[in-house]
């Protein structure tokens, strides 16, 4: 029986020294990001403090600010002091970087305009395998007695989160290579995760923004509806499927859009996860004249593609949503370009709108600046 005591005490002794090793050697984190993201301050930080509008985001927010130059000037024209803008928008640039930038700045331009979303899987930051941990932390950060536990004392994040492996970022930004996933399942994982940390990313935007008294114009990003999905996820492919697939293509390439159609419609409806088949039915549908059938389609070839490559309805959805919630201001971009859907070449490529719907945008914005700068 001593024996067994000293066995029990000694586990137990053992079990308690790695769980405080490991509390110790934890980061301290409010917010339980999956990555540590550390980067330098930048030279321009004096220029973004002192403007009235800054404008953040990716490489959409970078073609964007061609255009902001005449609506500052147009908005200026009947005031004294001219308004003072800064582009603090970068390529390549996920929202977590867009955050770091922000977090260091000691003053708040009075208008933040966010433009991006479009390179949110540029980078990779988190280990799928840590999925369950990461969503459990996010879970526990969403109870308001735990996060105002956490936020009061910040050293107890070291023990009530469940560490996982965080991904260390620096200054360099690292194309993130093709995920291998050992499971089906891990590539809506993939994807969940993804739309789960740019949520609370853009949360703490907007909270942020609250705390620092700035106003914020939110604009979707517009998707290329008539571009292939680069990844179709394994589980929504069968035998069937791409036996289907090739003889849906003959079809279209006889030109029989009608009779491709008519094969398309009870697949779709059968597994509507597949992309490139919503595709091909996004395809088969305008081909035949359907116009609202062809768009519903190519929308969720986009929301079903297993590649996050580009802009994506489920960011544009997260964007809106907290706009409305946080009581600020949306330029719904993405609607004001495939409002056109079926009438013009809406696109330049893949990514980016012809300029007149940058330029269309960009008086849409200076109208929401009027309102809030009382001009």
């Amino acid at each position: 029986m001593k024996k067994i005591i000293i066995i029990l005490l000694t586990s137990l002794l053992v079990a308690s020294g790695m769980f405080f090793y490991n509390a110790r050697n934890a980061p301290m984190q409010i917010i339980p990001y999956p990555y540590l993201l550390n980067v330098s301050s930048r030279d321009d930080i004096s220029k973004a403090e002192n403007a009235n509008i800054l404008l953040i985001g990716d490489r959409l927010a970078v073609s964007f600010a061609r255009f902001m130059p005449e609506l500052i000037q147009d908005l200026s024209s009947n005031i004294k002091t001219p308004l003072k803008f800064h582009v603090w928008a970068f390529e390549e640039d996920g929202l977590h970087r867009t955050l770091a930038n922000l977090k260091r700045l000691s003053h708040w331009p009075k208008v933040i305009i966010y433009l991006g979303s479009s390179e949110e899987g540029f980078e990779n930051k988190f280990e799928i395998k840590d999925y369950s941990k990461i969503m459990l932390n996010f879970k526990l950060f969403s109870n308001p007695k735990m996060a105002t536990v956490i936020m009061t004392m910040p050293f107890t994040s070291k023990v009530l989160y469940t560490q996982p492996q965080h991904i260390l970022l620096g200054d360099t930004k690292t194309k993130r290579e093709e995920i291998t996933f050992q499971k089906s399942d891990e590539e809506l994982a993939f994807l969940k995760l993804s739309f789960k940390l740019f949520e609370i990313e853009m949360r703490e935007l907007h909270t942020l923004a609250r705390e620092h008294e700035s106003s914020v114009i939110m604009l979707t990003s517009p998707i290329n509806l008539e571009v292939q999905p680069k990844k179709t996820c394994s589980d929504m492919i069968t035998s069937t499927t791409m036996a289907e697939e090739v003889k849906i293509q003959e079809l279209m390439e006889q030109g029989d859009f009608k009779g491709a159609f008519n094969a398309l419609v009870p697949i779709v409806n059968a597994i509507p996860g597949n992309a490139n088949m919503q595709f091909m039915l996004g395809r088969a549908a305008r081909e035949s004249g359907q116009l609202a059938i062809a768009k519903d389609a190519f929308y969720k070839a986009v929301a079903f593609d297993c590649e996050l490559w580009r802009a994506h309805p489920v960011f544009n959805e997260i964007t809106k949503h907290l706009t409305q919630e946080f009581g600020q201001t949306l330029v719904d971009f993405d609607v004001l370009v495939n409002g056109q859907f079926g009438k013009d070449s809406l696109f330049l490529n893949d990514i980016y709108p012809q300029n007149v719907y940058f330029k269309l945008a960009s008086n849409l914005l200076k109208e929401k600046l009027k309102k809030i700068f009382n001009l």
